[in-house]
């Protein structure tokens, strides 16, 4: 197999990545994690393809200067988090489904960033490390302001409606975002007091989260609803595109309009980067719905007619945002009187 951009066979391409794996023996992290952490951000980053091979064990622990137990200890690892597979004569490959990491080209470039500036200040990879590894070890104990999660379907949502919570509530929460499939997982790192989603995706929410927090499920403008009805409005027969980031979040956008009583209109779902889906939006759709990602990536100057074009995104209802007030108050009333009831 060929890489008709660099002539190479993905043999040769993966063997080239492997050799850029470094370690730095006088480093606190481990020599096996860094040698882990580095390869599998090389899955993530897309520097190392499904199928592609990597270096034999040997053959990487004679590279690095390595003991090979420690090479087969890493693989081991990499394997029982599904990036790899082996076979005995055959090597170990990226698998065909590597596990699915959202985002890792931005949180290269927070991280790069973040050690650009700390070095400027005078201080090295390890203790940025450090301090890193310190700042997520407090986020499991509980804070001083309430902690709360706001999970979307999107990272742009969920981002976007993370910081309007944060302006709305400046002096009371800190907020982060997060997508719903990743709720089980942060609620098991990290210490959080409310989970905050829409009505849309409460019942999911709930589901995720069984019952460890509270889940406040925050109404939406009557923009937004306008909108859900003028597509349930549409004559039998009419198609819709739907483009979102992620496949995920085109569902997600298919079924508020099915749960919305859409019916007989047809529903095109495309993701960003699909472009023989959205040639078919952009030539067939009688209207065509947008995620704030799209529209954030320019989609809406990729389709004629723009006219068809309707921005899928809300603002929150001040019920909402008064659900939200009600349940920051609660919790903080809670640590109030626990504080008065523990022993001295």
């Amino acid at each position: 197999m060929s890489n008709p951009e660099d002539g190479r066979t993905a043999d040769e391409r993966s063997a080239a990545t492997s050799r850029e794996v470094d370690v730095e023996r006088d480093s606190d992290v481990p020599i096996s994690t860094q040698i882990y952490w580095q390869l599998a951000y090389q899955i993530d980053s897309g520097r190392l393809q499904p199928g592609e091979r990597l270096l034999p064990v040997r053959e990487l622990g004679a590279a690095l200067r390595v003991n090979p137990n420690t090479i087969r200890a890493v693989y081991r690892r990499l394997a029982d988090a599904g990036y790899v597979s082996s076979r005995h004569g055959a090597g170990t490959h990226v698998s065909d489904r590597p596990p699915e990491k959202r985002g890792a080209e931005a949180l290269a470039g927070i991280v790069a960033e973040m050690i650009r500036r700390a070095a400027q200040a005078g201080f090295g990879p390890d203790e940025v490390a450090a301090a890193a590894f310190a700042a997520a070890s407090e986020r499991k104990r509980p804070g001083a302001k309430v902690q709360v999660l706001f999970a979307e379907c999107t990272n742009a949502d969920a981002g976007y409606d993370a910081q309007r919570l944060g302006d709305a509530f400046t002096d009371l929460i800190d907020v982060e975002g997060a997508l719903l499939d990743d709720l089980p997982e942060r609620l098991d790192r990290f210490h959080y007091d409310l989970v905050a989603t829409t009505t849309f995706h409460a019942d999911e929410a709930q589901a995720l989260v069984h019952g460890r927090l509270q889940v406040v499920a925050m109404l939406v403008g009557p923009g937004y609803l306008e909108l859900v009805h003028e597509i349930a409005g549409l004559k039998p027969g009419s198609r819709v595109g739907l483009v979102c980031a992620s496949a995920r979040g085109a569902e997600n956008m298919a079924e508020t309009l099915a749960m919305s009583g859409t019916t007989g209109v047809e529903l095109l779902s495309a993701t960003m980067e699909a472009d023989l889906e959205i040639d078919l939006i952009d030539r067939t759709a009688d209207v065509i719905l947008l995620s704030r990602e799209a529209f954030a990536n320019g989609l809406d100057r990729r389709f004629d007619r723009p006219e068809r074009v309707r921005r899928w995104s809300y603002e929150f209802d001040p019920a909402g945002l008064e659900l939200v007030r009600r349940a920051i108050e609660h919790v903080a009333a809670t640590r109030r009187r626990e504080a008065v009831s523990a022993p001295a």
